[in-house]
């Protein structure tokens, strides 16, 4: 396994670093002229910088830093579960044809790659802030006790966010709450209920210590969002009653609301139209406003933003470089590449900016589901009322754009395209939320001399949003049997949305899920959140389009991944053993 020699190197080489020259202390150098442990962990900037590198990786959860497969990054957020699927066509009757690209649920075992390489990257985090833990520890460090409780802190908050996600998605998990300085092969595995308590532990440092949110500088996580995380991780522990509170020290803290008004850099967008012949119109709504560069920070008005990720388009380090590499690419997958159809005049569509930017490829694009993309929206009747399913927040009509078709301006439609088969690939339904308003236009389409930005965005991106702690909140009472208070945190958030509320007698696990879909999708773990109400084999055979198409019969033991077949194999004195139904 190629990551755990890397880490295995890293830790032989910090090692060597430490236990030089015992012999004679006398003898022992301090590097000056570049960074290591001695000179690295200092002061306070050094250990920032740690948390920096944490943070830079957790913004590679999200976009691709050159290191593989584009669409790895996204299989947390839900891909293939219920929400998306990968590669979507019609048949010669019209019906959904979906493909599998990343788990093929019938087939997945222990040498999955992708497990491993999410299993691997969680343990690399963790690394990474057990080394800052233990390194506060050494002598004449230059800050103070409160700096100190500060790092210490948001290392111990990242190491339960990265702990929370192996438990909920693997169980059993070996716990290391030390830096690793040498080779290690007989890890042993901890019970699951071990391992939230290990994250209430420290998410309750954590929320003693963090600094709060305007205290801390945007990207960074601020206090509140480590009592969110520990809402979600009593839950876990079936603590109720201390998940209500955790969230509720969220929602009662006046730096935080729901956004209910207009607001922000585009609250008064204008949108020349689909068709490239209507006049300009106002464009949006609260919800829309929400997703737009310039409004997804707390220091930028936006006051249910928790804890987000950063780009910076002009940064070094920011997320991107000249060639695209490492750049945000939402945009690239999760829209169908409607400017690839042709019509039945053979003459094909013109990329242009249509609040829809430039999707990748053919069948290895990202389509919701039914679920998400029709069935959620016709709850209570809310077609037209959830402003989340307006046409400013999801696109579903998409229009000829080349000047020279017979069929310019008008709908795009199976009987006026040269392939009608492709309908769906090209129509599928658009969430806007991933796509940039205003693109910068630095890549030129030679058919329609169209600038665009190559499918890439530059928005900052939420890792942790108000409207979740409410449904956090919702569950916690829906499971200590106070349907009531569920409902009503589940309202502020259809309140905001002018959707139809809910009532006590609605409220099931089932409903929440939904209404996270609706909120929350492409933002939310969609996997973490499944696997941790063991949910995901039966949302797969209800909702994910492969799984129904296949008629695939999934066992419960899915509900969790496999331990990776190389870590097993690599722990060569000891037996880590194997989640249930997967064979070692």
């Amino acid at each position: 396994m190629k990551t755990l020699k890397y880490i295995i190197a890293i830790f032989i080489f910090i090692a060597s670093l430490l236990n030089s020259c015992i012999v004679d202390p006398e003898l022992k150098e301090i590097p000056k002229d570049f960074n290591s442990p001695e000179n690295s962990f200092t002061d306070k900037a050094g250990f920032e910088a740690a948390l920096a590198d944490i943070y830079r990786h957790i913004r590679y959860m999200y976009s691709w830093d050159n290191a593989g497969d584009e669409i790895d990054v996204y299989g947390v957020l839900g891909v293939e579960a219920d929400i998306y699927n990968v590669g979507l066509n019609d048949d010669a009757n019209g019906n959904a044809q979906f493909g599998e690209k990343i788990w093929y649920w019938n087939l997945i075992n222990a040498d999955n790659g992708r497990v491993a390489r999410n299993w691997n990257h969680y343990y690399q985090l963790i690394f990474r802030a057990n080394v800052i833990i233990d390194r506060s520890e050494g002598n004449n460090i230059k800050w103070t006790d409160t700096e100190k409780a500060q790092i210490v802190a948001e290392a111990k908050f990242l190491r339960a966010f990265f702990y929370r996600f192996l438990a909920n998605m693997w169980g059993d998990v070996p716990l290391v709450l030390s830096e690793t300085k040498e080779p290690k092969f007989d890890y042993v595995r901890t019970p699951r209920a071990e391992i939230y308590k290990q994250c209430k532990d420290d998410l309750s440092y954590a929320t003693q210590y963090m600094k709060t949110v305007d205290q801390q500088p945007a990207g960074r996580a601020p206090r509140a969002a480590a009592y969110h995380l520990l809402s979600e991780v009593n839950i876990c522990l079936g603590d109720n009653q201390g998940a209500i509170q955790a969230a509720s020290a969220v929602i009662d803290d006046p730096n935080f609301k729901l956004m209910t008004d207009r607001f922000g850099v585009r609250k008064n967008f204008t949108f020349t139209g689909y068709t490239y012949r209507g006049p300009k119109k106002p464009w949006g709504d609260v919800y829309w406003d929400l997703f737009q560069k310039g409004n997804m920070n707390w220091n930028q008005g936006n006051r249910e933003c928790i804890w987000n990720t950063q780009y910076n388009l002009t940064l070094k380090g920011g997320g991107n470089t000249s060639d695209f590499q490492s750049s945000f690419n939402l945009e690239r997958w999760f829209c169908p590449d409607w400017w690839r159809a042709v019509d039945k005049d053979g003459k094909i569509n013109w990329l242009k900016d249509t609040l829809g930017g430039r999707p990748v490829s053919e069948n290895g694009s990202i389509f919701p589901s039914n679920y998400l993309g029709e069935l959620v929206w016709q709850y209570k009747g809310d077609w037209d009322r959830d402003i989340r399913n307006s046409e400013y927040n999801i696109r579903r009509e998409y229009y000829w754009t080349n000047p020279n078709s017979r069929f310019y301006g008008q709908p795009l439609l199976r009987e006026n395209m040269a392939i009608p088969s492709e309908h769906r690939l090209r129509t599928s339904p658009t969430f806007i939320k991933a796509v940039e308003a205003v693109h910068y236009g630095m890549r030129l389409d030679l058919t329609s001399g169209q600038y665009s930005d190559a499918g890439r965005i530059f928005k900052d991106w939420y890792l942790i949003r108000l409207p979740e702690t409410y449904l956090l909140r919702a569950e916690a009472y829906l499971r200590s049997g106070d349907k009531q208070k569920a409902a009503a945190d589940i309202n502020v958030v259809r309140n905001r949305a002018k959707a139809t509320p809910v009532t006590a007698s609605d409220v099931d696990i089932d409903l929440i899920l939904d209404e996270r879909a609706r909120e929350l999708c492409i933002e939310e773990f969609r996997f973490s959140t499944l696997m941790r109400m063991g949910k995901l084999v039966e949302y797969l055979h209800k909702y994910n389009g492969g799984v129904i198409q296949k008629k695939y019969q999934l066992p419960d033991w899915k509900n969790l991944f496999p331990i990776p077949q190389s870590v097993i194999e690599a722990n060569k004195h000891s037996d880590l053993g194997q989640n249930p139904g997967y064979k070692k």
